[in-house]
């Protein structure tokens, strides 16, 4: 009887999967309580290193001298309308002699589009506190989405430390009925 080897990239889908749902946590979530905006926002993609390089639909955000690149993505993210990501595919290598992997996913997101931003913010001039706090979001149709991250190799054995050397997120279909821009 032969030993099947096991694959030694088996702990990335569980890592992809909880950076997908970072990007995904709501504030005003019933589940998951904040004591302030700060501490909301950088739950986003926490494993993100804070000299990480990003790159947010070609576009690199540049760290400025108060925010470092983690920070920059963190910000620009809490601007984004709630999001569920769902993962379709990933392909993963280990760099000899790096340390790092380098990790192709394709995903797929949908935002709400019910005209509020992550903190429940809208335009509306009157806002009702206690009906943000109970709206259901008003999910549109799937965005397309690819990912290259540079994540080190201690991710098999720790995933919960910031690891992500590298970020780059694309949008490769945007559904023609959607409000939403990104």
């Amino acid at each position: 009887m032969s030993h099947l080897q096991q694959d030694p990239t088996q702990p990335i889908e569980p890592f992809l999967k909880k950076f997908l749902s970072s990007l995904d946590i709501q504030y005003n979530s019933p589940t998951t309580q904040f004591p302030n905006v700060e501490s909301y926002a950088t739950q986003f993609a926490k494993s993100l290193k804070p000299s990480s390089a990003v790159i947010v639909n070609g576009t690199p955000l540049i760290p400025t001298t108060n925010n470092d690149s983690k920070l920059e993505f963190q910000k620009k993210w809490l601007q984004a309308p709630n999001s569920f990501h769902q993962l379709n595919s990933y392909d993963c290598h280990l760099i000899p002699g790096t340390g790092t992997f380098i990790i192709n996913l394709s995903a797929k997101v949908k935002f709400d589009e019910s005209g509020k931003s992550k903190l429940g913010e809208s335009a509306d001039l009157i806002q009702d506190n206690n009906a943000a706090r109970n709206n259901r979001p008003l999910w549109g149709s799937w965005f397309g989405v690819n990912i290259i991250l540079v994540v080190d190799e201690v991710v098999i054995n720790h995933s919960e430390g910031e690891v992500i050397n590298s970020l780059d997120y694309r949008f490769t279909f945007k559904p023609e009925d959607s409000v939403v821009k990104i």
